[in-house]
Parts: structure tokens; C-alpha cells; sequence
């Protein structure tokens, strides 16, 4: 069987549906798989090893358009964005389809066209079920399985005959069956659909074949990118690494060369005075004249210390979660591991984010300590989970399977208050117990005026440019990513994703200390939560462009689906933002820190 991938631009969401026409079990979905929303059923199919069937009745419904269900069914057909999904083996079987090739031949193949097959088509005013598929299932033999197929013998396959299973496709249709335990649905031509109405049989095939690929490479053509994604995820880490150059170019140039200049400048200035030559010169201007106010603590020091007490802990989750994945432990056969992992981790490193948040409020000689050490353990933690929450209560209240049973959010809460609050109490009281850090420069009693700054070097006109930098070198990731997870397809890039990671800390980093440096020249000391906003600004155009992508792209979702769509990409916008700001303040405090050790104390 000849094989192609096709890219395939179907409106999805999260807020889907079971089929209502199969027979199901009882679900076998465990809290990983839960919390990804995957509600996994055990259905009626059986598929005996090595055993073709044809037109094999799964079931029958007569008068299908009294189903209790049936309304229900008639609107996803409207739709049109809703699939059944199987898997066999732990293998999600992939659609199949028929199209002619674009070299001119002619010549038919099977065209990949995603996993799962649609449940039906609406067409005009009248609604047509799917009711027959067919299964391919590519198996590499062990032992005597290998010549069983081309004996293709009917009955029970002997015990000893072993094999596993490489990969599943599926090829759907809707047909009006006449007598299905005596007709060929693999031939027949000249069928008619079958309506949404009546009496509808439900039928399968199984067609097995040999393959020749081992099994520990049975998801390659899964997470396989084609030419097109390979050639865009290399642009977008080419544009990222030149957006990166850039950025340290103008470091290297603006920063480090005029600092090295304005020590020289002052040193100048600072024997002139001693020698006494008339001359009236001093230093009224420039980065050095704020020595006594930069270390000044800023406003709202609680929250700029709960921000990036959460951001700390955010930023760990990230690099712990992408390291691992890059060494394969996360298999994508293991459904919802990456996500429940996520939720581990995030829990383990409260301990990150109550250190983080004491040692910097400290620094800040605040006395609001216990503010501070609740609100890094409930404040941004409660916002997300409220909004996941309150997501899942719609995807309750409209009878979807992505809705999380209250069991995983009860293991969730568990997680929540038993590992991450104690741990996030106990990293705020050793942070609060270490040594004090102690200022390159005193700090004045009466803060310094600010003097008028030229529009250039004003914090709106900063925030648009810093967001706009770091934007541009996350977009086309962003795009992709939030596309394919949000169809729920593959997304195994962990090596783009590593390289992104690093680029996207080094540019935060240098965002800041670019911004930082340029408002200290222009005498303006207040620069925490500007070092914060600037690379968190990033958030803003990721949350709006991503949106209104998706939006566009995947057109005809129900309101329900628009206001998911909102909420998840205000979730992960946020993540970069509090992860951006984290990065900013740290470098920024550390390149402050640095440049004012240099001045001679007065």
C-alpha cells in the first residue's frame, strides 16, 4: 500500500464529543490521560491476528433518527469538525483517503488525512452517516506470522503464530448496505449513501499486510515532520538566531563599549576636580549621577516579588520538561505523561518559586513577608486554576469527553496543597534566612527627580518595541505549535523547541539590560519593574496574533469553542510573560549590580 502525508486543515477543538452510534464499554482512561482529555473506550471491534473479514456487522440501529441523540448528532454534522478516533495497540489509526497524484500520472493512492475518520457529511439538507470503515493494520511478523498472510486462512489463527502491530490506517464511508454478510463493501460500486434516518447496519473490514519495519520505529511516520515543516521550523530558528545576534550586537556596541566610555569620561572629570583647573565641570548627567536611588526599592514589592517567585518556578518547569523530552524519556505511547509530568514538576519546584520570591522581597527590605510567601503559593496558581476549572465545568455542562472527570482535578488539588504549598513555605523561610546582600551605592533618604525623557526612551514606546522584538522570533513556533496541539496531532520538535528555549532566554536578558541602560542614561533609576515588563510585554501579541490565527484559520467553532481557545492561549501567554519578566529582572539587576561596583564611592 502506497502511502502520502497530506496536510489537513480541519476544525477541531476540545470541545468534542462521543460518537453516538457505536456500542461502548466502560472507559479505561487513567489520570494522565484524563487530564489531556482523552476519554478512552473499550468498543466492539474484534480484529483476531493475522484474520481478514469483509462487511463484518458491528451493530444495527433502527429508526436512527429517534436516537435520543440524534439532534446532537445532526449539529456536529454542522459543523463538520468532529471525528471518532480508535486506537489499537496504544497506535492512533490514521485516516485514509483516495486522491490521484500530482506528477501527471494520474495513478491512485492512499493519502494520509489525519487521525480518525468523520462520523458523517452533511450535504445539502440531508445527512449521511459513516457507517462501514476498513481497517489496514501493518504487523511485523515473528516466527511462523510471516507467511500467514498470503495463506490468508479463515477461522482461528493458532496459538503459537505471533507478530506486532506497526500501524493502523483506517478508510471510511457512508453505504447503503443490502444484504452486508453476503456483499463485498472492499469492491462494491455504485452504492448509495446511507442517510442519517431509517435502518443503518454498521460494518468493518480488516486487511492485514506485512511490513518490514521493526517496531521500535512505529511512530516515525507519525512524528516524522514532511519538507514543508522541516524547511519552516529552520527558518524560524535561522530568524530567531539573527533576531539573538542582533540583540548582543547591540550590547556589545551600545552597552559594554559605552559604559567602558563613560568610566573613562568620569575618571577624567574626577581628577580634573582634584587637580582644580577652573574648569566648571562635573557629572550632572549620565547613568552615575543616579548611584544613591537605583538600588531604591520599587513600587508594589510584594507583587513584583509573587510574579517572579511564579516565574521561577515556571521557568524550571519549562527547561526540566524540554530536557527530558529531548532525551526521548517522554514516549508519545504514553498518553498524557508530558502533561501530568508538567503538573509534578510544577508542584516540586514551589520550593524555586518561595526562594525566589523571599530572597528578592528581602533585597527589597520589605516587612510584608507572609503576603508575600502566600501569595507566590496561591495567587497565579489559583488564577489557573480557576480558569481550568470553570473551562472544564463547560466542557461538562455540553457532554464532552475533553471535560476532566473531578477525580484528576481532585488529584490536581492534591498535588496543589500537599507537595507545592509546603514546598513553596519552606524555600520562602530559607530565603528569608539567608545573608543579606548589601548595595554597591547607599541609598539617598530623599529620592532623586526624574527629569522629562524624550519619547524614544518613554516606557510605551519601549514595551512596543521590546514585544515586538521578541515576537518576532517566537511567532511562526507559536503559530505551529498552538495549531497542532489545539487539532490535537503530533508535535514532537523537543530539538527546535530546546533551541528556541535558549535563544528566547538570551534575547529577554538582553531586552532588559538594552532598556535598562538607555533609561539610566536619561537619569530614570526606576528600573525593576521595567526590566520585568519589557520581555514580559511579549505576552500581549502572542495572546491576541495567536487568537485571532486560530480564529481565522479553523473558522465555523461554536462560541464555546472560541472562549477555550481564549482561555488555553491566555494560559500559555501568560507562562512566556511571567517566564520573560523573570529573565529580565534577574539579568537587569545583575548588569545594575555590575556596572555601579565600578564607581568610586563617594
Amino acid at each position: 500500500m502506497e502511502t502520502k502525508k497530506r496536510n489537513h486543515a480541519r476544525k477541531s477543538g476540545r470541545a468534542t464529543t462521543s460518537v453516538l452510534t457505536l456500542p461502548l464499554t466502560q472507559s479505561t482512561s487513567n489520570v494522565p490521560q484524563a487530564l489531556s482529555g482523552d476519554a478512552l473506550h473499550n468498543s466492539e471491534y474484534d480484529l483476531p491476528f493475522l484474520k481478514n473479514q469483509t462487511c463484518t456487522v458491528l451493530c444495527t440501529i433502527d429508526n436512527f433518527e429517534q436516537h435520543p441523540k440524534y439532534r446532537r448528532f445532526r449539529a456536529l454534522l454542522k459543523e463538520d469538525q468532529y471525528r471518532a478516533n480508535l486506537r489499537m495497540d496504544n497506535m492512533p489509526a490514521v485516516h485514509l483517503v483516495e486522491a490521484t497524484t500530482s506528477d501527471g500520472t494520474g495513478e491512485e493512492v492512499m493519502v494520509q488525512d489525519g487521525r480518525g475518520f468523520p462520523i458523517g457529511v452533511k450535504y445539502g439538507k440531508q445527512y449521511f452517516v459513516t457507517n462501514h470503515i476498513t481497517f489496514w493494520i501493518a504487523y511485523h511478523p515473528k516466527g511462523r506470522a510471516e507467511n500467514m498472510i498470503e495463506m490468508n486462512l479463515p477461522g482461528e489463527v493458532e496459538d503459537d503464530v505471533t507478530g506486532r502491530i506497526i500501524y493502523v490506517y483506517v478508510s471510511s464511508k457512508s453505504i447503503q448496505h443490502g444484504d452486508p454478510a453476503g456483499g463485498d463493501c472492499m469492491n462494491e460500486e455504485g452504492y448509495q449513501a446511507q442517510e442519517a434516518k431509517g435502518k443503518v447496519t454498521f460494518t468493518y473490514s480488516v486487511r492485514w499486510y506485512k511490513t518490514e519495519q521493526p517496531w521500535s520505529t512505529r511512530w516515525d511516520h507519525l512524528l516524522a515532520l514532511d519538507k514543508q515543516e522541516t524547511e519552516m521550523n529552520w527558518a524560524s530558528i535561522i530568524n530567531s538566531l539573527a533576531v539573538a545576534l542582533c540583540l548582543s550586537f547591540v550590547v556589545a556596541l551600545i552597552v559594554i563599549r559605552a559604559v567602558k566610555r563613560d568610566f573613562a569620561r568620569y575618571a577624567a572629570e574626577e581628577l580634573d576636580d582634584e587637580l582644580d583647573f577652573g574648569a566648571d565641570i562635573n557629572m550632572s548627567t549620565g547613568w552615575k549621577v543616579v548611584a544613591h536611588d537605583v538600588f531604591r526599592p520599587p513600587r508594589h514589592p510584594e507583587m513584583l516579588s509573587i510574579l517572579c517567585g511564579t516565574g521561577s518556578q515556571l521557568f524550571w518547569v519549562l527547561v526540566l520538561v524540554v530536557t527530558i523530552s529531548l532525551f526521548g524519556f517522554f514516549s508519545p505511547s504514553n498518553r498524557g505523561v508530558l502533561l501530568s509530568s508538567s503538573f509534578v514538576f510544577f508542584s516540586i519546584f514551589g520550593y524555586s518559586a518561595g526562594h525566589c520570591a523571599s530572597s528578592l522581597y528581602k533585597k527589597f527590605k520589605g516587612l510584608n513577608r507572609k503576603a508575600v510567601i502566600f501569595g507566590t503559593a496561591f495567587l497565579i496558581p489559583s488564577v489557573y486554576f480557576g480558569q481550568f476549572f470553570f473551562m472544564n465545568l463547560s466542557l461538562w455542562q455540553a457532554g464532552s469527553t475533553g471535560a476532566v472527570p473531578f477525580s484528576a482535578m481532585f488529584t490536581l488539588c492534591l498535588l496543589w496543597f500537599g507537595i507545592s504549598v509546603p514546598l513553596t513555605f519552606l524555600g520562602g523561610y530559607f530565603g528569608f534566612r539567608e545573608e543579606e546582600e548589601v548595595p554597591p551605592c547607599k541609598v539617598n533618604q530623599i529620592p532623586r527627580q526624574i527629569p522629562e525623557k524624550p519619547w524614544y526612551i518613554q516606557d510605551w514606546f519601549l514595551l512596543v518595541c521590546s514585544s515586538s522584538i521578541l515576537f518576532s522570533m517566537l511567532f511562526v513556533h507559536v503559530f505551529y505549535i498552538t495549531s497542532k496541539i489545539w487539532l490535537q496531532e503530533f508535535v514532537y520538535i523537543f530539538g527546535f523547541i530546546m533551541v528556541l528555549l535558549l535563544l528566547f532566554t538570551i534575547c529577554c536578558a538582553e531586552v532588559a539590560i538594552i532598556t535598562v541602560y538607555l533609561t539610566l542614561c536619561a537619569e530614570d533609576y526606576k528600573f525593576h519593574w521595567r526590566a520585568w515588563s519589557m520581555p514580559a510585554s511579549v505576552a500581549v501579541p502572542i495572546y491576541f496574533f495567536t487568537t485571532l490565527y486560530l480564529m481565522n484559520s479553523m473558522p465555523g467553532g461554536t462560541a464555546l469553542t472560541h472562549w477555550l481557545l481564549m482561555n488555553y492561549m491566555f494560559i500559555a501567554s501568560s507562562v512566556l510573560g511571567l517566564v520573560g519578566g523573570l529573565i529580565g529582572l534577574e539579568s537587569a539587576s545583575l548588569f545594575v549590580t555590575k556596572i555601579y561596583e565600578g564607581v568610586k564611592k563617594d
